[in-house]
């Protein structure tokens, strides 16, 4: 398979030397200039991942100061929908073209085909669901369609820059999308037009204008056309499992949202957006090292597990110390910047609850994007769908039972901690110990 050139993370450390001194000198000038090349990767992936997270930061407070309570709600389930629906092609084709052999004609040709057959499904799925459930006239939906149609192309492309790890690129491609946005959005309000249709339409408009010039930015050499024959098999193989598992987490939070809605108000489901609102830079920090991570992992497979194993042990760490301390700085500055930023003073206990899930995710998404690497994604998925199914039945007892909406945050916490150990015990430790026994062990690859 050809490879994207390998970058050292972070952790990386040099092995301490008996050599004369400049032979030491040397070795310690080379692990500096690794952990630079490290760092300054991990900073370039972090950044891509928060211009993409300021464009939906801004989307969402637009929302947050336009939109009513009810309104808001709404767009929160809008808007998790086109999450959701971005998870399942991200992970069908996103992660295929990032871990299978991209540069393959046929490999090529499928992951063209397979978009266009998940696009267009859900777009149509997106119209029918809007105007039949009645929350959205004929017009919204089309719009609401062509919003998903857009978001999910244009977050296509973010992979394809990812697997050759120009991060930096993609920070162009968002500043972009978040600038058209805005402008779009604010040209509406300009002209008196505001409402819900009016900010799917500013996100339609942003999403278009970075999935053309995402494309431009691409590498000559990723813009290649495809040709027939298609390999539907080797990438519904690995990509099924994959979409399945990037849909559970948006799917989940989906789902407590109609939850929270069903059991209580569409002002509910606002208070709990709000308050997420909030939160987001902790969950926008770990979803940049993690995208980063993911990254170094599907281009460095050849390690062995338990050094991987190692390196992810200590992303881990660095990982929940950063959200750790986002959080903190959340918490104390939460009584100034509550209204200021979401328009509505959101409630502590719930914003600790979404600090909270963000260093759950934090612990739990490394292991597995590890196994996903080592191709036991359907290993991962049962996992994952299990803390799923634990978080939703926790929600529902929070939401129906307890009536109490701010518990909501604390269960999707919950379920996402237990997973991540829960892959990290029962996946890749004994993967690693049977590697340690038969170092050829040939994967169980789905």
């Amino acid at each position: 398979m050809d490879r994207v050139p390998q970058t050292e993370p972070a952790a990386s450390q040099s092995r301490t030397s008996t050599a004369s001194p400049p032979a030491v000198v040397g070795s310690f000038t080379s692990g500096t200039g690794r952990l630079s090349r490290g760092l300054a990767a991990v900073s370039s992936a972090a950044g891509a991942q928060a211009t993409q997270s300021a464009a939906g930061f801004a989307v969402a407070l637009l929302a947050a100061h336009t939109l009513g309570i009810e309104a808001l709600g709404l767009f929160s389930i809008l808007y998790g929908a086109l999450i959701l629906a971005a998870g399942i092609t991200s992970g069908f084709v996103g992660d295929s073209l990032l871990v299978l052999d991209r540069h393959a004609a046929e490999i090529r040709a499928g992951l063209a085909a397979w978009f266009a057959v998940l696009a267009t499904a859900i777009a149509v799925a997106a119209f029918i669901t809007g105007w039949l459930s009645g929350v959205l006239s004929v017009s919204g939906a089309l719009v609401f369609a062509a919003a998903a149609a857009a978001y999910i192309a244009e977050d296509l492309i973010r992979r394809n820059l990812m697997a050759v790890l120009a991060f930096h690129r993609i920070i162009w491609m968002d500043l972009l999308v978040l600038a058209v946005t805005v402008v779009v959005a604010l040209g509406f309000l300009t002209v008196g037009y505001r409402g819900l249709i009016f900010v799917l339409g500013a996100v339609t408009v942003g999403q278009l204008a970075g999935m053309l010039f995402g494309w431009y930015l691409l590498p000559r050499s990723e813009r290649r056309g495809v040709h027939r024959p298609i390999a539907w098999g080797p990438v519904a193989r690995y990509g099924i499992w994959r979409a399945a598992l990037q849909a559970l987490r948006p799917g989940q939070l989906t789902g407590a949202r109609l939850l929270v809605t069903g059991a209580l108000t569409l002002a509910a489901a606002g208070a709990l957006e709000a308050a997420r609102i909030y939160a987001a830079p902790a969950m926008l920090l770990v979803s940049g090292v993690c995208s980063y991570l993911f990254a170094s992992l599907a281009v460095r497979q050849e390690q062995s597990l338990a050094t991987a194993l190692a390196f992810t042990d200590r992303a881990v760490r660095y990982l929940l110390l950063a959200a750790l301390v986002c959080g903190v700085l959340g918490m104390v500055l939460l009584p100034v910047a509550g209204e200021l930023i979401t328009g509505r003073q959101p409630v502590a206990l719930t914003v600790l609850g979404w600090l909270g899930y963000a260093m759950a995710v934090a612990v739990a998404t490394p292991y597995g994007l590890l196994a996903a690497v080592r191709h036991r994604a359907r290993a991962v998925f049962t996992i994952r769908a299990l803390d799923s199914a634990l978080c939703l039945v926790l929600v529902a007892v929070a939401a129906f039972v307890l009536r109490e909406v701010t518990l909501v945050p604390w269960a999707a916490a919950i379920g996402a901690l237990a997973g991540g150990l829960s892959i990290r015990g029962f996946v890749l430790v004994p993967l690693v110990r049977a590697e340690d026994t038969s170092p050829a062990m040939a994967g169980d690859r789905p």
